[in-house]
Formats: C-alpha cells, structure tokens, sequence
C-alpha cells in the first residue's frame, strides 16, 4: 500500500512513498520531484480521455508510477490536500483537483454539462473515480466537506465544487434573472449554482479558481 503523506499547515503538499512492486498514478501538471528509483511510463486514458482533458486545458496522459521511490505532487494554488478513500463506490471531481491515486482505482471522464464547463472554469468533462483504493485531492484555498442526507440539497456556486459522491443528485440551475446577472459582474458571481441533493459526500473550494482569473484580468 502506498504510503501518503500530507505536508505543511495552510498550504499543504503531497509526499507519496512507494516500496518495491508498489503503483501508483500521478496528474503530470502536478508533479513537483521523485526519486531516480521511481520509475514513470506515460498512460494514456484512451481517445475519449484525451479529447475530454484537452478541452479542460489539463494534460492529456496520467504517470504511471512503480517504485520503490518517493514522488511529491501539489496543487496549483496554496490550499489543502486531502485523501478519499473508495470502497466500491464513486466519486466525481473537477479536473485541476486530482493529484494522484492507487493504481486499483479505475479512472474515466463524464461530461460536466455546458453550463459547467462555461461558468464553472474546469472545461466541459469532469473525471470518475471508481472502484477500490485512494484517491488523492487538492483544494484551493480551505476544504469544505458536507454530508448531506437523503433528500437534503444545498445550493453551491459553481466554480466552488471540488467533488461529490455519485450518489449526490447535481444538476445546474441559475439563480435570479437579468438584474441579478449584470449585477453580478464579469466573473459570474450569483449566476449559476450546482443543485447538489443528497445522500452522499460533497467537497467543496473556499477559493474559487474562476473568480479570482476574474479578477486578476480586470486589474
């Protein structure tokens, strides 16, 4: 079992240590150093893998992994890093939050919606994990985690989901009309929500990787 180990207090990374016969995946835009002893081999997730990372600006190939090693992974801005663990179910997240995952989970991607893909800032496909084992994440800013019970739904500005179960209901909704939409500025603010209606896990951003490009564009 790879050894994880999260680093730091309020900006946190990730140190990955693996024993002989170990395997693991990593998210090539988020590698920071490895052993000599680490040994990578490029993966492909197929055409429809490669086709939906382009279209989210992130790297077409996963990095396989095998040890014996140490291999050190973050986030591209400061933030937390945290660990789910699967055990037979299935997650979805945004594509700039995966750092890395036991080589026992099974990886695909799932179409995010239009809405998403334009108001949420991630591109148009999310990733699915699935299957057994760890999976690895980064969020921008503090993690928020929410359980929600059945039937329990909470309202979440888009480009503040991080992952949710896939158990959770999620659909996109707009909130308010015109007033509330040139109100709410260039960067999207109040416009468009992720209905998000339980049972099940819900991670979400504090910091809002969509606004604050926003922002930073209209100094």
């Amino acid at each position: 079992m790879v050894n994880y180990e999260i680093v730091g207090g309020d900006v946190q990374y990730l140190k990955s240590i693996l024993n002989e016969g170990e395997s693991m995946y990593v998210e090539p835009g988020h590698l920071i150093y490895k052993s000599p002893s680490a040994r990578l081999d490029v993966r492909a997730g197929g055409l429809r893998g490669a086709f939906s990372h382009m279209l989210a600006g992130s790297d077409v190939f996963l990095l396989k992994v095998d040890g014996p090693g140490e291999v050190a992974s973050a986030g591209f801005l400061p933030g937390k890093v945290f660990k789910i663990e699967l055990n037979n179910n299935s997650i979805i997240a945004e594509f700039n939050a995966f750092l890395c995952m036991d080589s026992t989970v099974n990886y695909s991607t799932k179409f995010a919606g239009l809405w998403q893909g334009v108001f949420g800032g991630e591109g148009l496909f999310l990733e699915k994990f699935s299957g057994t084992g760890s999976v690895m994440m980064h969020g921008h800013g503090q993690v928020i985690e929410r359980e929600l019970k059945p039937g329990e739904e909470i309202q979440v500005e888009l480009s503040h989901v991080l992952a949710f179960e896939e158990t959770v209901g999620y659909n996109v909704v707009r909130i308010g009309g015109l007033k509330t939409m040139v109100l709410g500025g260039l960067e999207g603010e109040g416009l468009f929500f992720a209905n998000m209606t339980g049972p099940g896990k819900v991670w979400l951003h504090s910091i809002s990787l969509f606004e604050l490009s926003a922002k930073l564009a209209r100094r």
